[in-house]
Protein backbone atom coordinates (compact mmCIF):
# COMPACT_ATOMS: atom_id res chain seq x y z
CA UNK A 1 0.00 0.00 0.00
CA UNK A 2 1.16 3.41 -0.97
CA UNK A 3 1.50 6.13 1.01
CA UNK A 4 -1.22 8.22 -0.44
CA UNK A 5 -5.04 7.04 -0.27
CA UNK A 6 -5.59 8.77 -4.00
CA UNK A 7 -2.87 6.21 -5.09
CA UNK A 8 -4.45 3.50 -3.50
CA UNK A 9 -7.68 4.23 -4.65
CA UNK A 10 -6.41 4.92 -8.57
CA UNK A 11 -4.19 1.60 -8.54
CA UNK A 12 -7.57 -0.04 -6.86
CA UNK A 13 -9.57 0.95 -10.42
CA UNK A 14 -7.12 -0.05 -12.57
CA UNK A 15 -6.47 -2.92 -11.11
CA UNK A 16 -10.46 -4.08 -11.46
CA UNK A 17 -10.25 -2.65 -14.62
CA UNK A 18 -7.80 -4.70 -16.58
CA UNK A 19 -9.39 -7.27 -14.83
CA UNK A 20 -12.60 -7.59 -16.46
CA UNK A 21 -13.74 -8.16 -20.04
CA UNK A 22 -14.16 -5.29 -21.85
CA UNK A 23 -18.36 -5.60 -21.89
CA UNK A 24 -18.26 -6.01 -17.71
CA UNK A 25 -16.11 -2.73 -17.08
CA UNK A 26 -18.92 -0.93 -18.85
CA UNK A 27 -20.54 -0.03 -14.98
CA UNK A 28 -17.03 1.17 -14.12
CA UNK A 29 -16.16 3.72 -17.13
CA UNK A 30 -20.10 4.81 -16.75
CA UNK A 31 -19.72 5.73 -13.17
CA UNK A 32 -16.38 7.77 -13.94
CA UNK A 33 -18.15 9.88 -16.61
CA UNK A 34 -17.55 13.11 -16.39
CA UNK A 35 -20.06 14.34 -18.46
CA UNK A 36 -22.74 14.19 -15.84
CA UNK A 37 -22.10 17.34 -14.28
CA UNK A 38 -25.15 17.89 -12.71
CA UNK A 39 -25.50 17.45 -8.85
CA UNK A 40 -28.76 15.12 -9.24
CA UNK A 41 -27.06 13.02 -11.97
CA UNK A 42 -24.43 12.20 -9.66
CA UNK A 43 -26.06 11.08 -6.75
CA UNK A 44 -28.06 9.17 -8.73
CA UNK A 45 -25.14 7.31 -9.94
CA UNK A 46 -23.71 6.83 -6.49
CA UNK A 47 -26.78 5.76 -4.78
CA UNK A 48 -26.98 3.60 -8.01
CA UNK A 49 -23.68 2.12 -7.02
CA UNK A 50 -24.19 1.51 -3.34
CA UNK A 51 -27.18 -0.54 -4.65
CA UNK A 52 -25.10 -2.59 -7.33
CA UNK A 53 -22.26 -3.01 -4.52
CA UNK A 54 -25.01 -4.53 -2.49
CA UNK A 55 -25.71 -7.29 -5.03
CA UNK A 56 -22.22 -7.91 -6.15
CA UNK A 57 -19.27 -8.70 -7.10
CA UNK A 58 -18.66 -6.62 -4.44
CA UNK A 59 -14.25 -6.26 -5.49
CA UNK A 60 -15.95 -4.21 -8.76
CA UNK A 61 -18.54 -2.48 -7.09
CA UNK A 62 -16.10 -1.28 -4.17
CA UNK A 63 -13.51 -0.01 -6.20
CA UNK A 64 -16.06 2.27 -8.16
CA UNK A 65 -17.92 3.20 -4.49
CA UNK A 66 -14.01 4.34 -3.33
CA UNK A 67 -12.98 6.19 -6.25
CA UNK A 68 -16.96 7.95 -6.74
CA UNK A 69 -15.92 9.38 -2.63
CA UNK A 70 -12.45 9.52 -3.36
CA UNK A 71 -12.52 13.52 -2.82
CA UNK A 72 -14.83 12.74 0.40
CA UNK A 73 -12.82 10.29 1.64
CA UNK A 74 -10.21 12.74 1.49
CA UNK A 75 -11.73 15.41 2.64
CA UNK A 76 -12.45 13.35 5.75
CA UNK A 77 -9.21 12.11 6.35
CA UNK A 78 -7.74 15.39 6.78
CA UNK A 79 -9.92 15.68 10.13
CA UNK A 80 -9.02 12.55 11.28
CA UNK A 81 -6.15 12.21 13.86
CA UNK A 82 -4.45 8.95 14.34
CA UNK A 83 -3.18 7.35 17.81
CA UNK A 84 0.45 7.03 17.83
CA UNK A 85 2.39 4.84 18.17
CA UNK A 86 -0.24 2.47 17.57
CA UNK A 87 -2.06 3.77 14.71
CA UNK A 88 -0.34 5.91 11.98
CA UNK A 89 -2.20 7.51 9.22
CA UNK A 90 -2.43 4.71 6.97
CA UNK A 91 -4.19 2.41 9.81
CA UNK A 92 -6.77 5.45 10.12
CA UNK A 93 -6.92 5.58 6.01
CA UNK A 94 -7.44 1.66 5.77
CA UNK A 95 -10.00 1.50 8.51
CA UNK A 96 -12.07 4.80 6.77
CA UNK A 97 -12.28 2.86 3.93
CA UNK A 98 -13.10 -0.46 5.62
CA UNK A 99 -16.05 1.31 7.62
CA UNK A 100 -17.08 3.59 4.25
CA UNK A 101 -17.47 0.02 2.43
CA UNK A 102 -19.36 -1.40 5.39
CA UNK A 103 -22.31 1.34 5.32
CA UNK A 104 -22.50 1.24 2.02
CA UNK A 105 -23.05 -2.48 2.04
CA UNK A 106 -25.42 -2.06 5.45
CA UNK A 107 -27.08 1.16 6.17
CA UNK A 108 -30.23 2.17 5.21
CA UNK A 109 -29.70 4.53 2.35
CA UNK A 110 -31.72 7.76 2.56
CA UNK A 111 -34.46 8.13 0.68
CA UNK A 112 -33.58 11.30 -1.32
CA UNK A 113 -30.48 10.84 -3.57
CA UNK A 114 -28.74 14.39 -2.43
CA UNK A 115 -28.17 12.94 0.86
CA UNK A 116 -26.67 9.44 0.14
CA UNK A 117 -22.93 10.84 0.08
CA UNK A 118 -23.12 12.75 3.04
CA UNK A 119 -25.24 9.77 5.02
CA UNK A 120 -22.08 6.87 3.68
CA UNK A 121 -19.25 9.79 4.87
CA UNK A 122 -21.16 10.54 8.38
CA UNK A 123 -21.36 6.97 9.19
CA UNK A 124 -17.88 6.02 8.01
CA UNK A 125 -16.36 8.73 9.98
CA UNK A 126 -18.27 7.59 13.20
CA UNK A 127 -17.22 4.77 13.01
CA UNK A 128 -13.76 5.59 12.51
CA UNK A 129 -14.19 8.25 15.33
CA UNK A 130 -15.12 5.75 17.66
CA UNK A 131 -12.56 2.85 16.89
CA UNK A 132 -9.52 5.85 17.40
CA UNK A 133 -11.45 7.06 20.67
CA UNK A 134 -11.57 3.87 22.27
CA UNK A 135 -7.55 3.42 21.16
CA UNK A 136 -6.91 6.36 23.13
CA UNK A 137 -8.72 5.49 26.46
CA UNK A 138 -6.44 1.79 25.49
CA UNK A 139 -3.35 4.18 25.69
CA UNK A 140 -4.50 6.21 28.51
CA UNK A 141 -4.93 3.00 30.80
CA UNK A 142 -1.97 1.50 30.06
CA UNK A 143 1.33 2.04 32.27
CA UNK A 144 4.96 1.58 31.58
CA UNK A 145 6.36 -1.45 31.73
CA UNK A 146 8.67 -0.69 34.55
CA UNK A 147 6.15 0.76 36.46
CA UNK A 148 4.45 -2.37 36.70
CA UNK A 149 7.71 -4.13 37.41
CA UNK A 150 8.09 -2.03 40.54
CA UNK A 151 4.66 -3.08 41.54
CA UNK A 152 5.48 -6.58 41.61
CA UNK A 153 8.80 -6.55 43.32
Amino acid sequence: MSTSLVADLRAGREEVAGALPAEESAPLAHARDSSASERAERDRRLKATVLSYRQGPRELWAAILLDLLAPALLARIQRLRAEPPVLDEQDVRQQLVLELLRAAATMPLPAEDRYVKAALIARANHGVSRWLAREARRQMNQRPFEVVADHKR
